[in-house]
């Protein structure tokens, strides 16, 4: 008894110490993140620029408004338990997201700072392993005060990685840029480490923002959340882009290839890039016009993003194109039809069908098909027979229009066609 009531006493101390205690003296499990500060400016500023890089299709390695330079040129390592695209080729960064990873990753060691992608360097596969890569921000203009961005090492079984930060008021060639960054080099830890540098005097004056991975027999490198900070009224208004089509029309269908132009403007930090798609294909950057081709409905879909990050909803364009198709329909042994393309394209996919309908057929009352191409100019010939007797008439239908005759059924010969 007197064992179980010195217990009882000494966990009443116990509780009664612990609810005098502070919180912040009772320990916790969370994420260890570290700031580092390296001459900064001033704080609370408007973001002129940041990305999160949650916008990109996953595994790129050409990802505007970013600039990716590979210097080096070399393969790069991979992982031996995890595979993602473009795995072991040469690129200088990559959008990274672990959870489309073969297998999909979810330890604590592979998660972004924040969202669910950030932007991976890995050390390539050359004599010293040596990396030598740029991630270049585009071209930002302003009141600058600080550039920040979380960094971090994957792993240290081999070197911890090293990346310099530098700024080109010229252009994108890394012979242009001159370091910011204190030292030979900066070494991310494991945990996330936030980076900041004043950048402020180079207020006034359009830049660009490089990170140089310069990692020495190393494995990933990790960067996520990049933002400038500054004066200048902080845009926050997307660009407006518009579409132009060009083409022959013909009762609000087209009758040859669509000519697509996107014009794009913006009236604060200026017009970064505009992206398009066409039906259901890829993303592309947009450099100039481009054919949209091929019978059938088309939807282009279209958006632009200026330098300070803004992006503008997506927008789409539709319309049908029907190229102009000249039907000959004659008779003789059984019913001959000359579908030809009389555009300036070649035409894909043409679907037929002959119908005949009234006398007594015993055979070749309907036939139909598919012609994969004709070339521009070019015809298809289309031979059909029949066996019956008497007036019929004959209906022909080539994508969707169709060509009606009459004619008279004479056991396997149609004669009199009109």
């Amino acid at each position: 008894m007197l064992k179980k009531s010195i217990l009882k006493a000494a966990l009443v101390i116990v509780i009664a110490l612990a609810m005098c205690l502070p919180v912040s003296a009772i320990p916790t499990k969370t994420r260890t993140d570290s700031v580092v500060s390296l001459n900064p400016g001033t704080t609370n500023r408007d973001i002129i620029f940041q990305d999160g890089f949650e916008n990109y299709t996953d595994w790129l390695t050409n990802f505007p408004p970013w600039t990716c330079i590979d210097v080096d040129g070399s393969p790069t390592f991979g992982h031996s338990a995890v595979s993602w695209p473009n795995q072991w080729s040469a690129y200088a960064f990559i959008i990274f997201n672990p959870s489309t990873t073969t297998p999909p990753q979810s330890g604590t060691e592979w998660q972004p700072h924040s969202g669910s992608k950030m932007v991976m360097g890995i050390n390539e596969d050359n004599v010293g392993y040596i990396s030598d890569d740029w991630l270049i921000t585009p071209q930002l203009t302003g009141d600058y005060d600080n550039v920040s961005f979380w960094a971090r090492s994957f792993s240290d079984q081999y070197n911890f990685e090293r990346f310099t930060v530098s700024v080109s008021t010229t252009d994108t060639n890394p012979s242009s840029f001159t370091k910011i960054s204190p030292g030979s080099y900066i070494q991310p830890p494991l945990t996330w480490t936030l980076y900041t540098f004043d950048i402020s005097s180079y207020a006034g004056q359009s830049i660009y923002i490089g990170i140089n991975d310069i990692s020495v027999d190393s494995w990933m490198l990790f960067i996520d959340d990049f933002e400038v900070t500054g004066g200048g009224g902080g845009d926050t208004i997307p660009p407006v882009t518009t579409a132009t089509l060009e083409g022959n029309e013909s009762g609000g269908v087209y009758v040859s290839d669509v000519k697509v132009t996107l014009s794009a403007t913006d009236s604060g930090s200026g017009v970064n890039y505009t992206m398009y798609k066409i039906d259901d294909g890829t993303w592309n950057t947009y450099t100039a016009p481009f054919m949209v081709t091929g019978n059938g409905n088309h939807t282009v879909a279209f958006y632009s993003v200026d330098i300070a990050g803004n992006v503008e909803d997506e927008k789409s364009e539709e319309f049908t194109i029907q190229y102009p198709i000249e039907v000959t329909v004659k008779g003789g042994l059984g019913i001959t039809v000359t579908i030809k393309n009389t555009g300036t394209s070649e035409i894909t996919g043409v679907e037929w069908s002959i119908a005949l309908e009234g006398g007594f057929l015993f055979k070749g009352d309907y036939a139909e098909g598919t012609i994969l191409q004709i070339p521009a100019g070019s015809e298809s010939e289309k031979k059909h027979s029949v066996l019956g007797f008497g007036k019929t008439t004959i209906t022909v239908t080539v994508n969707g229009a169709a060509t009606t005759k009459t004619g008279f059924v004479l056991l396997f010969f149609v004669i009199g066609v009109k």
